[in-house]
C-alpha cells in the first residue's frame, strides 16, 4: 500500500482550505505552535495583509504570529557542531566560538554559560531554548 504524497500547507490558498483541519489531516504539513503541537487551521495570519504589521496570536493554536504574513512554524531545530561550521552555529545560537582553535561554541542562557565540542548537537525547542546534547561516548 502506497502512501499518499505529502502537500504543504503553504500551497494550499485559504479559500480552499476552509473544511481542512490539519490536526485530523496528515497528508498536509501544518506549523507547531510553541508547544509542538499541529496548528489546525494556519491560514487565519496571512489573510490579514493591509492589517497593521505587528503581533498576533492565531486563534486556532495560540501561537504568536505575525499578522498579514504566512503562520510561523516553531518546529525544533537540531544541528551537530563540527569544525567547521563553529561560525555558522554561534551565529544560529546567538553563541560565540571559544577555545583556542575556536573549535568551541559558548552558549548563553539564563545567566550560564554552556559550551559545545565538535560532535556536541545542539537542540533548539519551540520556545527558543538551546540545549547541548554531548556526543555519545566511543568505547
Amino acid at each position: 500500500m502506497t502512501q499518499p504524497a505529502v502537500r504543504q500547507w503553504t500551497d494550499i490558498d485559504p479559500k480552499d482550505a476552509l473544511n481542512i483541519d490539519l490536526t485530523k489531516d496528515l497528508t498536509i504539513t501544518a506549523p507547531l505552535n510553541e508547544n509542538g503541537e499541529r496548528c489546525p487551521w494556519p491560514w487565519e495570519p496571512q489573510q490579514l495583509v493591509g492589517a497593521p504589521l505587528g503581533q498576533y496570536r492565531c486563534p486556532y493554536c495560540m501561537a504568536m504570529c505575525v499578522a498579514g504574513i504566512p503562520h510561523l512554524d516553531y518546529m525544533p531545530e537540531e544541528r551537530t557542531l563540527t569544525r567547521d561550521n563553529t561560525i555558522e552555529i554561534a551565529e544560529w545560537c546567538g553563541g560565540r566560538r571559544a577555545g583556542g582553535a575556536n573549535e568551541l561554541v559558548a552558549i548563553d542562557q539564563f545567566g550560564d554559560t554552556e559550551y559545545a565540542w565538535p560532535g556536541d548537537t545542539i537542540h533548539r525547542d519551540g520556545f527558543g531554548v538551546f540545549t547541548i546534547r554531548p556526543q555519545p561516548a566511543v568505547s
